[in-house]
């Protein structure tokens, strides 16, 4: 996925990028693709911003005309590539990279898709107004977040307390703690209207899914 302190956090995602994708398919990867499906037409260029292991890229390519796919995490990247090829998607091109690269283009994108990744920085104002430039007027941001301020089951204080512990032991990268409500308000303050939300989970903790378009330059 993303980062914000380069070494640690990529030594982290290169270590969980071998079994990624088993702990990744769950009710709410399921959900998010169901859901997302009708932002997608057959003449979009979109972005799948921290790929991670492209799951979300292969699940969409045959809905897109091309898909730009990054992440900052190497081996995330080899299995991405290596798992397109097995399906034999031709429209992905696979980005070992971050989100600022001059490579992407201003207003280039009908679509980005910023799964799983809005916790992991510290600027996110800095990110989501990236995610803007990217985008094309009207265009859409489809995001997914863990919400961790939200009330959770009693399992789920416990999860925090061993998440606070990892951090702590610089075993984690950077999470920021949201609610519904900091998150929801970060992303209309960059030039955003929500225009879908959904809760996708709420244990361990609240999945939060949000559709936003941008409003404007």
């Amino acid at each position: 996925m993303l980062k914000n302190k380069m070494d640690m956090s990529e030594r982290f995602w290169n270590k969980l990028s071998k079994n990624y994708d088993k702990k990744a398919k769950d009710k709410a990867y399921d959900l998010i693709i169901a859901k997302s499906r009708k932002y997608l037409k057959k003449d979009h260029t979109i972005m799948d911003f921290g790929c991670a292991t492209g799951l979300y890229s292969i699940a969409f390519a045959n809905r897109v005309k091309t898909i730009h796919a990054f992440d900052t995490a190497a081996k995330m990247i080899q299995v991405a590539k290596r798992e397109s090829k097995c399906m034999g998607t031709e429209n992905i091109i696979f980005y070992q990279t971050n989100p600022f690269d001059k490579r992407f283009g201003k207003n280039s994108y009908q679509t980005v898709l910023a799964l799983n990744i809005l916790l992991y920085f510290k600027d996110t104002e800095k990110v989501l107004r990236r995610t803007g430039e990217l985008l094309e007027t009207g265009g859409v941001m489809i995001t997914s977040t863990a919400c961790l301020k939200e009330k959770r089951t009693f399992a789920a204080w416990i999860s925090q307390g061993i998440i606070f512990a990892l951090k702590t032991l610089k075993i984690l990268p950077y999470l920021k703690f949201f609610s519904i409500t900091e998150l929801e308000g970060e992303i209309e303050s960059c030039g955003f209207k929500i225009i879908e939300t959904a809760i996708l989970m709420d244990t361990p903790a609240t999945e939060y899914y949000i559709v936003a378009q941008k409003i404007g330059d």
